[in-house]
């Protein structure tokens, strides 16, 4: 009865403590066991200390145990390959020398508690790291529990460790990892925040699950009430159904991104309800077994405006062209129907006259009478003579490069006036301006005059010509039946002389407007800058 009970009071609680990974130091007592035990009770000790140490020699944690004096009294074969300390080496080494210099002193002072408190075991290491030290001084992170069984008046403490530097590396990459998807999660929040373009995420449902600011502003939605909403809300309704279908198909194609109205133009609608033209493109992901769209988007209204403005100005420039080219054949015409019609008629007249003072003279006629001829003869050179510069004005005045732009466009005025019976005045200080602007500005008074006769049924027209705030400004102002933006369908733009206008102004570096009523005249207005001029 004695023997059993020394075995359940030494023996049990050994095997009781391998049993959760703890090992002890059997053979230290065995000689005592002999002593105390019968032959039947040796046996069966012998079996289980046999057992014992085939778990302590297997086990795939490292197993110390050290006495009350923290001196190594068991070094299992896993601690002899962690530590790189053949056991019968470390045997008898105080623990510290397993232990990096740091942490020996807080160790000691953790066994010496835990010895006090009389728990069994404990697990370390819930506060900090721990890390062991091998022979060669290099040191390693460990995770370990601690147990403490008293035998007699002595204590044995014994440490189940594992080396866990592969998790460890693991944590730090997994670590790593979150911490580099954190930064990418902040970067594209970023990013979604400051695009210049309107980011719009859809689920399957193509309801609205982000909403960044530059689609706030585009929609006038803030983003709290924009998203949960389906996507049509933010499509004018001719286009929702056609925009529904296509982002399904886009779906079921697989394709990862494409872009959007290649084949026609895209519209957008705001709260307001108010449209604006868009460029689109799309892409799709999975995200949890749903699909998600995202689209983004830009406001094209200025660039279409501007596209717009060009083909507009490409087919205006084309009419120009032609009437350019229309114009001078119809000038080429004015003037050799002019030569033919006028001065061939004169030169023919003058040829006769000639022939006929020639006759006479050889008839020997009075004097006289051949002073009367030649002074015929001298009347029509003189009408030869002022045809041939008014086709020279015509082409281009003299006074322009004898007196300036004022006299010239004061001597087309008066042409004007005579030919066609209206009050024209003008009002300038002659400027000081290269002779490409003198031009300019006399052809643009004289298509703007031309366009009065044609157009305005006006009877007085004033021309000013000032300087003010760096600009040469021209004005012709005239009292004529003014002209409708609303209701003209052809308007200013479509007129050859207007369009030749703006020409001349936009090549100097200027800008031409008009500023016109319906029954209260018509306002060209001019301004050239002030650099170009001289």
């Amino acid at each position: 009865m004695a023997t059993v009970e020394w075995y359940r009071q030494f023996l049990a609680p050994l095997v009781l403590l391998t049993g959760a990974g703890i090992g002890l130091a059997v053979g230290l007592y065995w000689n005592r066991l002999r002593k105390l035990t019968g032959s039947s009770d040796i046996q069966r000790v012998a079996d289980s200390e046999a057992q014992l140490a085939g778990i302590i020699r297997s086990s795939m944690e490292a197993i110390i145990t050290v006495d009350g004096d923290q001196r190594v009294v068991l070094f299992n074969p896993m601690a002899e390959t962690l530590f790189a300390w053949p056991a019968e080496l470390a045997i008898g080494r105080s623990l510290s020398d397993f232990i990096p210099h740091r942490f020996r002193a807080a160790h000691a002072e953790h066994v010496r508690r835990f010895g006090i408190t009389g728990v069994s075991d404990r697990e370390m290491g819930l506060q900090r790291a721990l890390c062991a030290m091998r022979r060669d001084g290099s040191e390693f992170p460990i995770e370990a529990s601690i147990s403490q069984i008293s035998v007699g008046e002595a204590k044995l403490y014994t440490v189940m460790l594992r080396d866990i530097t592969e998790r460890v590396r693991a944590e730090e990459a997994l670590h790593r990892s979150l911490q580099l998807v954190k930064e990418s999660e902040a970067r594209l929040a970023g990013i979604i925040r400051s695009s210049m373009e309107a980011i719009i995420t859809v689920d399957n449902e193509q309801r609205v699950v982000l909403f960044n600011p530059m689609a706030e502003t585009l929609f006038a939605w803030p983003a709290e009430l924009a998203i949960g909403r389906p996507l049509g809300d933010f499509i004018p309704e001719r286009y929702r159904a056609a925009h529904e279908e296509h982002v399904r198909r886009f779906g079921i194609t697989g394709v990862s991104d494409r872009q959007m109205g290649r084949q026609r133009a895209l519209y957008a609608l705001r709260r307001d309800g108010t449209e604006f033209p868009i460029e689109a493109s799309i892409s799709q992901t999975a995200h949890e077994g749903t699909k998600l769209y995202t689209v983004m988007l830009r406001d094209i209204t200025e660039r279409a405006r501007a596209e717009a403005a060009l083909r507009r100005s490409r087919e205006e420039l084309q009419q120009l062209s032609d009437g350019i080219l229309a114009a001078r054949e119809e000038e080429r015409r004015r003037i050799a129907r002019e030569l033919h019609d006028d001065l061939g008629q004169r030169l023919s007249a003058l040829k006769m006259d000639m022939a006929m003072l020639g006759a006479d003279v050889d008839e020997g006629r009075d004097t006289a009478g051949l002073l009367d001829e030649i002074g015929a003869i001298n009347g029509v050179i003189d009408n030869t003579v002022a045809s041939v510069r008014r086709i020279a004005s015509d082409l281009r005045p003299a006074l322009l490069d004898e007196l300036g732009m004022i006299p010239a466009i004061e001597w087309l005025a008066d042409d004007f006036a005579n030919r066609y019976g209206l009050a024209v005045s003008v009002d300038g200080a002659e400027a000081d301006v290269p002779a490409q602007t003198a031009i300019a500005m006399f052809r643009i008074v004289q298509e703007a005059l031309s366009n009065v006769v044609r157009h305005a049924d006006a009877t007085t027209v004033h021309i000013q010509l000032t300087q003010s705030e760096g600009q040469l400004v021209l004005r012709v102002q005239d009292n004529g039946v003014g002209w409708d933006k609303v209701s003209s369908a052809s308007g200013p733009r479509k007129s050859l002389g207007l369009l030749g206008i703006r020409e001349r102004a936009r090549l100097l570096g200027g800008s031409f407007t008009i500023d016109s009523t319906p029954g209260k005249g018509f306002c060209l207005i001019v301004q050239i800058p002030h650099e170009r001029v001289a």
